[in-house]
């Protein structure tokens, strides 16, 4: 398994991936960082564990109101497509624990 260093709010981890994910996994935590700047902006004093619990917050208010506006539209997802919407969104759920548990040390 690949280690793959990302900066998020100029602290860098290191991530256990899968391989051949290394790319996506970056560009996840260039997304990330690039919403926990967008806060930043507007709390200046909050600290890193809020702005990280902060844009989890928003990342999960963001996937609710697409997934409600793809029922609400009549969108008949096929099972691959469901399979891969769930392996996304516990590949989010494992990369932000990763990141909680290495914040926690």
């Amino acid at each position: 398994m690949p280690i793959v260093t990302v900066t998020l709010n100029n602290k860098s981890f290191q991530l256990y991936c899968n391989n051949g994910d290394e790319e996506e996994l970056l560009s996840l935590a260039d997304q990330l960082n690039d919403k926990i700047a967008e806060i930043k902006l507007n709390s200046p004093t909050a600290s890193f564990d809020l702005l990280l619990v902060m844009a989890s917050l928003n990342a999960q208010a963001e996937i609710a109101i697409l997934t409600e506006k793809l029922y609400k539209n009549g969108f008949q997802k096929n099972h691959y497509e469901e399979e891969k919407f769930t392996e996304t969104l516990t590949t989010i759920a494992s990369y932000l624990e990763n990141l909680a548990r290495k914040m926690e040390k």
